[in-house]
């Protein structure tokens, strides 16, 4: 039976629709950026967030005159919304990139038996991303915002409950709170009384299958009839997992964006010794371990827009000049312009040039900078793949796939064959396999596939410059 689903995704930056249909793929897709006042990447008016994602979805159907069976739902994680006893937000949205939290989680991470055993039960690092330092750095320095609030919520959980009236939240989404035992999969009672909150200050913990109906006056917002099943869905890292095919074990996703991740689905929870890595929820009992690294795209462009802004120059001109350059030579760039996630988690890391000479032109800058992003991703991995097993594949998505150059670079600094993704939008395609998957038309998950594209193989004679130059990334890394 042919089914239309309509997938809706919030990010950082946009909406996103889709239609996407069980027997020809994507129909259409649409995208609206959020005005500034909506956003300003570490914050979100909500509900300019939620008109701008109706806006979105109106605009996708009046373009499509098809009948929709069902609708899957994709955000980011790590969000925060505080809420009132009347369930409105008190004041804007905090999102993943939100580090005003940093000197209160680096005061309880300098606590080495809590950071231990938080991360051990959590499977997250302590650290400002999370909503539960987040909400801890609201209580030490906001008392009379944190005692007005009576729940915590998030970009999913308010656009469920906008368009069901239900209140719930998916596990895939509270495994990214902080809040959440990646053991047991439930709420941890012993995190809930250190932080000072009633259990009913949070959701109610439901599989990212779950669905519930649409309501008339949400049908009548998004121009839809009432009662379609609404699928609570996931996060963007977990639905790309998802939507790449990546359920099965050994297959790693490599998403090199405007931030870095990389992923790997796992049958128990991967916790290592040292604070490093995360761990996550995925769907169908499953974890999903990796890391995500604060620098890549924005990286690229903060070079572009701004420290070669005087030149002019875009991304195949730079490119061109790396040509002519000596890369054994070359500076060293640490990518931590906006901080460190994974492996470090300090938000007080600092990035830059390191060993920059007179002599030294643009090429030789724009080599080192994508160098270094991926440098960090490399470092993630060597941790990564200590206590996982060696991915017997590694595809690799988001805008490195628009640079055969940057591809390369990859692939002789992992030396690993690299293979491109064909699929352009896939985090909001996994929130469509979830939704296919609960209303039966895919049996399981790991049924879900996404096409290849290119291939990528590792030049072995790179392998001993990468490795050299390496070396120095982590000199400076450990001493700077």
């Amino acid at each position: 039976m042919r089914m239309n689903i309509l997938g809706l995704e919030v990010s950082t930056s946009s909406a996103k629709t889709i239609i996407y249909s069980s027997d020809n793929g994507v129909v259409d897709v649409q995208s609206i950026p959020y005005p500034s006042e909506v956003c300003d990447v570490v914050s979100q008016d909500i509900e300019g967030m939620y008109g701008t994602l109706i806006e979105c979805t109106k605009k996708i159907l009046k373009d499509n005159d098809l009948n929709i069976d069902a609708i899957g739902i994709s955000t980011t994680w790590h969000s925060l919304l505080l809420l009132d006893s009347d369930k409105r937000p008190i004041g804007r949205l905090r999102t993943w990139a939100d580090t005003e939290a940093s000197h209160t989680s680096k005061r309880y991470r300098e606590d080495t038996t809590l950071s231990s055993e938080f991360y051990k039960k959590t499977g997250c690092v302590i650290h400002s991303v999370y909503p539960i330092w987040k909400y801890m750095h609201i209580k030490a320095e906001d008392s009379a915002t944190a005692e007005k609030a009576r729940y915590l919520s998030s970009q999913q959980e308010y656009i469920f409950e906008r368009l069901t009236g239900e209140r719930a939240v998916s596990k895939t989404m509270a495994s990214g709170t902080g809040f959440f035992n990646i053991n047991t999969l439930d709420w941890d009672s012993d995190i809930l009384n250190f932080a000072g909150l009633d259990k009913r200050a949070l959701s109610p913990l439901v599989e990212p299958t779950y669905f519930a109906p649409l309501t008339e006056e949400a049908a009548r917002e998004m121009d839809l009839a009432s009662g379609i099943p609404v699928v609570i869905g996931g996060s963007d890292g977990a639905l790309n997992q998802i939507g790449a095919g990546a359920m099965e074990e050994g297959i790693m996703t490599l998403s090199v964006g405007t931030s870095g991740a990389l992923r790997l689905a796992s049958k128990v929870p991967v916790i290592p010794q040292e604070p490093s890595t995360w761990c996550y929820y995925l769907a169908d009992g499953k974890r999903i371990a990796g890391a995500a690294t604060a620098g890549a795209g924005n990286c690229v462009e903060w070079f572009v827009k701004r420290l070669n802004s005087h030149s002019g120059l875009g991304f195949s001109e730079l490119e061109a000049h790396m040509e002519a350059i000596d890369r054994a030579e070359a500076p060293i760039f640490l990518p931590f312009l906006y901080g460190e996630r994974c492996p470090g988690w300090n938000d007080e890391r600092q990035g830059g040039f390191y060993g920059l000479k007179g002599e030294h032109l643009i090429g030789d800058m724009y080599y080192s900078l994508l160098e270094g992003i991926l440098f960090n991703l490399y470092h993630c991995y060597i941790i990564l793949t200590e206590v996982m097993d060696i991915p017997k594949e590694i595809r690799i998505s988001g805008g490195i796939t628009n640079s055969d150059i940057w591809l390369q670079m990859a692939a002789d600094i992992f030396q690993r064959e690299i293979i491109t993704s064909q699929i352009e939008h896939a985090s909001i395609i996994g929130g469509v396999a979830l939704a296919l998957n609960a209303m039966g038309e895919l049996e399981s998950l790991d049924e879900f596939s996404s096409p290849m594209g290119e291939r990528i193989e590792p030049n072995r004679d790179m392998a001993g410059h990468y490795r050299r130059r390496f070396e120095k990334y982590l000199k400076l890394y450990e001493r700077i």
